[in-house]
């Protein structure tokens, strides 16, 4: 079964392999409340053995950022697939599920993203979830379009965005950038786990921002950028999630 939300790009595709349908289901719950707080867009899909995996990556030529893998699977376990997965060099993020911690130092050699025991819970998978979406997922670069202007931004290096009529200025950490559309639209084509707005002219990078308060946002640059009233408490919000990843 597949559980989908939001449209097909930039989409966080993740699979879980366990072979008791009643944690499988919880999985697949908590997942979904998880990346839906993110505001991930994602694919969720089960299998119920390591064979059902291996079928439908093979027949569909599926592609997965991210395998929740239960160890201790009926016939091939998951640690046997984890270490077929890796022989061909597939590099798809692990988190291996288990109820033994004698499976624990067994799988380092597959680079696993984390082990969680069972039972599982939901700030542990959270956790492990957003590390994994921090490290591996995250767009690195986004392409703006407007008519016949098309650039693309690196987006570590975007400092913040600010609006100027109907034209947006996007400063980056060695230069500026400007671009024929509004800040609506911009926000629009930006991640919405890395991007936040504080000002009705402004949107900033939240890996630069060095403190924020209800007045100003300091970056790491050393610019100081106003923060409207109606802003502050989602951009706080968002803020101390992403510090939090």
């Amino acid at each position: 079964m597949i559980v989908q939300q939001g449209s097909e790009s930039n989409m966080y595709r993740l699979a879980i392999c366990e072979d008791e349908s009643n944690i499988r289901s919880m999985l697949v719950r908590l997942c979904k409340e998880i990346l839906d707080e993110c505001s991930v867009e994602h694919t969720i899909t089960e299998f119920s053995s390591a064979e059902a995996f291996e079928a439908a990556v093979q027949a569909e030529d599926c592609q997965f950022d991210v395998l929740l893998l239960d160890i201790k699977l009926e016939e091939k376990t998951g640690m046997d697939l984890a270490l077929e997965l890796r022989d061909r060099d597939d590099r798809i993020s692990i988190i291996f599920i288990t109820g033994y911690e004698e499976y624990l130092r067994e799988g380092y050699s597959v680079q696993p993203i984390q082990y969680l025991l069972k039972p599982i819970e939901k700030n542990a998978l959270a956790k492990a979830l957003n590390t994994d979406i921090k490290l591996n997922y995250n767009a690195k670069t986004v392409v703006l379009r407007k008519g016949i202007k098309t650039t693309a931004i690196t987006l570590k290096d975007v400092l913040y965005i600010e609006s100027l009529n109907h034209i947006v200025m996007i400063h980056l950490v060695n230069s500026e950038i400007s671009f024929p559309q509004t800040l609506t639209e911009t926000m629009q084509m930006l991640p919405d786990n890395v991007f936040c707005q504080i000002h009705k002219s402004y949107l900033v990078n939240m890996e630069h921002i060095v403190e924020l308060s209800r007045s100003e946002a300091m970056l790491s640059n050393s610019a100081r950028l106003p923060v409207g009233r109606k802003y502050y408490q989602e951009a706080q919000r968002k803020f101390i999630r992403y510090i939090n990843l």
